[in-house]
């Protein structure tokens, strides 16, 4: 190039050595200080003066670059290149320094006040990436243009800016602290706050609306079709960013990859997170210990954080974890996970560690603070709503709804304890008599809460519509007593009670909740109502026994009942599933356990009564009535099968008469064969015989007796009820005759006794037709009795003998005939 129109080397390095001590706004000419310079030349001569320079440029100069670069100028002058020079430097700087701000350079302080640009530079948010991208290129620039040469400006430049990345990554970690500070205080409650009550005023109650509206009872809340019914614009001021400002992470992650340190922005970010998180489970602690199987309750007791823990503070502590979550993931999802190192699963991370060292202190809190059913309803609306919140986020729920299920489960036993107690009390003021009602509205009340027989509510309806017809003041006995329907109350009221708590809620583990269920009516029909019951039949009253026995026997349809109810209503929704309570079984158990006690109760009274009879087997004089105490055991087989058993069930009745009659019959056999004298009178005999066919002859005022309704009240024992409702005639005619069927050995004796012979007996035919009870053995006692009365020193032993001899053979023993007899009765 022509040496004559550029810059000189020399003057070149002088003026950018120059620029080192002084860079300011003259360092280059503009065009109008050049147009000054040129017009004070004197056209004439072409000199330029010292003073005529200074003037233009020396205000901006200082005396010793002044005195540097006069000759370089001034030569310039006198070639008359000023203008080409100027030109020429202009464009040389462009093509050197492009990229850098003007401001910068023209800056005449930055080597003076570097310090106080830096403070600028970190305060400048909205152009920070362009600051950092200008650095970087500034640093770059000088390692590839500038390095070899000696400028002093430049080097000084870049030695800071070290410390300008320095100042301003560790006035971004600052600024992510006061971003902690700000949302990491107190406000996590009021928002955690915010959010639960938007769930618990707004959306539930729209929902609880909406179901009872809509009928959708099967339908829970936080169920997917309650969740596509929400109103979006309820959900829409709740939103996360609505709570959180998280502009620092942004611009935080934004500078640390322009610096290339991403990886010290994560470090430093996790150890200030932790130390958030440590602060937010206070008085938690958060590293204490990793496995909570040693985690004693004395070790709970003992804790600062048990020491604290009030159904208040637990609510309150719960909404600021959940103010934190919502807090955490807003963040990650905001910063795009690069802060988590794209662990999408970082937030549940968090939360599984802290519930798992929370479970203690969560199982203590239910076991010591939630002691009535109040507390526990309360509580378990509060969790409830507090696991669908953590649900819809995508967080775990299976701690805290295993403790909502545990909380079920206590609810159950309270409910149970409940009912327990008043039970007692039923069972304690019941008479163990059929309930009189003498109020139609009462009557109807008692009908539709009792489970009864089939068909048996429409026949006690019409009867007693029937009743209020004839105009006769209302009255009706129903078999069962007061402790039936009170119980029956008690255990539908339970069952709404239970389903209902878990009605709203508990969309998850129904199979768990149903054998809950299921387990607490058997707990309450079985441990409670029949082992209080069976308590109570080691009472020696048959009237309060039988009122037990029929108790049961409607305790086993209520049972029964009570399984098809909750099969129809079952939790599950499931039309093929089958619940059967196993109380049913264990009440038949209980009703054959009662049939057992009122039969050995009616035997040992029966017994007595017999222990008071006395036939006189010596007597000569005939009777035409039978012996007053013969009547009193009529008596009290009358009373008892007409009062006492009448409304027992007509199975149960008629096995207790053929139960008691063949006892009875047995009893007076065994009497006359054992414990009467060696000889008879027949007087004595006939008089027997007329005992004998009195307690047979009560057996037609007995079973007209059982034709009744249960319902009705007998006028007298033994009379028909004009009203009754009758039972088929065949089968009361089959049944008194299998029942006379008990005398049939009794009465045989007495023949054997009447005919004193012992030769109609040895007869086949005869012996078939006419004694065909009796063993030889027998018939063989008692013929000795009356013979020895005949003729008191005749020897009989050979026709004794005979008639064992010749009888073996082919009279058939009595025990297979008193199976036989029972074994017709209920084959029929």
């Amino acid at each position: 190039m022509d040496q004559d129109t550029l810059l000189s080397e020399e003057f070149q390095k002088m003026l950018l050595s120059s620029a080192s001590t002084s860079v300011s706004s003259s360092f280059l000419m503009n065009k109008q200080r050049k147009e000054k310079l040129l017009l004070s030349n004197d056209k004439k001569t072409g000199n330029i003066s010292n003073e005529d320079i200074e003037k233009v440029i020396g205000d901006s100069l200082d005396t010793q670059l002044f005195d540097k670069w006069i000759p370089f100028m001034r030569e310039t002058i006198e070639k008359d290149q000023l203008e080409a020079v100027v030109d020429e430097l202009q464009s040389s700087t462009e093509d050197n320094f492009q990229g850098l701000e003007l401001q910068l350079l023209r800056d005449f302080q930055v080597t003076n006040k570097l310090t106080e640009s830096i403070e600028e530079v970190t305060n400048i948010q909205s152009t920070i990436e362009r600051q950092l991208t200008n650095l970087d290129n500034l640093e770059k620039l000088y390692l590839q243009e500038f390095k070899n040469y000696n400028f002093g400006f430049l080097k000084e430049i870049y030695d800071s800016i070290p410390f300008l990345k320095k100042v301003i990554k560790d006035e971004c970690i600052n600024l992510i602290r006061n971003s902690f500070n700000s949302n990491l205080g107190k406000n996590l409650e009021d928002v955690g706050n915010a959010i639960f009550e938007c769930y618990e005023k707004e959306l539930l109650p729209k929902w609880l609306q909406m179901k009872d509206k809509m009928d959708f009872n099967i339908f829970k809340f936080n169920s997917p079709v309650e969740i596509s019914l929400r109103d979006q614009e309820v959900l829409s001021t709740i939103t996360l960013d609505t709570f959180f400002h998280l502009d620092e992470f942004h611009d935080a992650i934004m500078i640390f990859e322009t610096l290339n340190q991403s990886p010290y922005l994560l470090t430093e970010f996790t150890k200030e997170y932790e130390f958030r998180k440590t602060k937010v489970i206070f008085p938690l602690v958060w590293k204490k210990t990793v496995n909570n199987i040693n985690i004693t309750t004395s070790d709970i007791e003992r804790d600062s954080f048990t020491k604290s823990l009030t159904l208040p503070f637990l609510k309150s502590y719960l909404l600021r974890v959940l103010g934190f979550l919502m807090y955490d993931i807003c963040l990650n999802k905001s910063t795009d996970y690069i802060l988590v190192s794209s662990n999408y699963n970082s937030t549940n991370e968090f939360w599984e560690g802290l519930l798992n060292r929370l479970g203690p202190y969560l199982s203590y809190a239910m076991n010591k603070l939630l002691n009535t059913e109040e507390e526990l309803i309360d509580f378990k609306t509060f969790l409830s709503i507090y696991v669908a919140i953590i649900e819809n986020f995508n967080l775990s729920i299976t701690p805290l709804y295993n403790l909502l299920l545990a909380i079920f489960q206590k609810y159950c036993d309270l409910s149970m304890n409940s009912f327990r107690d008043e039970f007692r009390t039923l069972l304690d003021d019941d008479d163990f008599m059929p309930l009189t009602i003498q109020d139609r509205t009462l009557f109807d009340k008692v009908i539709k809460i009792c489970w009864l027989k089939k068909n048996e509510a429409d026949k006690l309806t019409e009867e007693v519509n029937a009743l209020e017809a004839s105009g006769a003041d209302f009255s009706i006995t129903l078999p069962f007593s007061p402790l039936y329907p009170m119980t029956c109350t008690l255990a539908k009221k339970i069952y709404s009670k239970l389903t209902h708590f878990i009605s709203v809620f508990y969309g998850h583990n129904l199979q768990y909740l149903s054998n809950v269920l299921i387990k607490t009516m058997d707990v309450i029909f079985n441990d409670i109502v029949n082992q209080q019951i069976k308590a109570k039949l080691d009472s020696k009253s048959r009237e309060e026994i039988a009122q037990i026995l029929i108790n049961l026997d409607y305790f086993i349809i209520a049972s029964k009942e009570f399984s098809k109810m909750m099969t129809d209503t079952n939790i599950l929704q499931n039309p093929d599933i089958e619940i059967k309570l196993s109380s049913i079984k264990h009440y038949i158990e209980s009703r054959k356990y009662a049939e057992t006690k009122l039969i050995e109760l009616i035997d040992s009274k029966i017994s007595d009564i017999l222990d008071t009879v006395e036939f006189d087997w010596s007597s000569k004089q005939l009777r035409n009535e039978p012996d007053i105490s013969i009547i009193d055991v009529a008596q009290f087989l009358e009373m008892m099968f007409a009062s006492t058993l009448v409304n027992l069930p007509y199975s149960i009745q008629t096995l207790l008469i053929f139960r008691e009659f063949d006892s009875l019959t047995r009893k007076v056999l065994d009497l006359l064969l054992h414990d009467t004298p060696s000889s008879l009178t027949p007087e004595s005999v006939s008089n027997f015989a007329i005992d004998v066919r009195y307690l047979q002859g009560i057996i037609p005022k007995i079973f007209p007796s059982l034709s009744a309704s249960p319902t009705e009240n007998h006028s007298a024992p033994g009379t028909p009820n004009p009203n009754s409702l009758a039972r088929p005639a065949t089968l009361l005619e089959n049944n008194m005759k299998s029942l006379e069927e008990t005398f049939i050995e009794l009465n045989q004796c007495i023949e054997l006794l009447k005919s004193q012979n012992s030769a109609d007996y040895a007869d086949p035919e005869i012996r078939m037709r006419k004694f065909s009870r009796i063993k030889a053995e027998d018939a063989n006692l008692l013929l000795s009795k009356v013979k020895r009365l005949a003729t008191p020193e005749s020897d009989d032993s050979s026709d004794n003998k005979s008639i064992l001899g010749s009888a073996r053979s082919s009279t058939p023993t009595n025990d297979s005939g008193n199976t036989n007899r029972l074994a017709k009765l209920f084959g029929r």
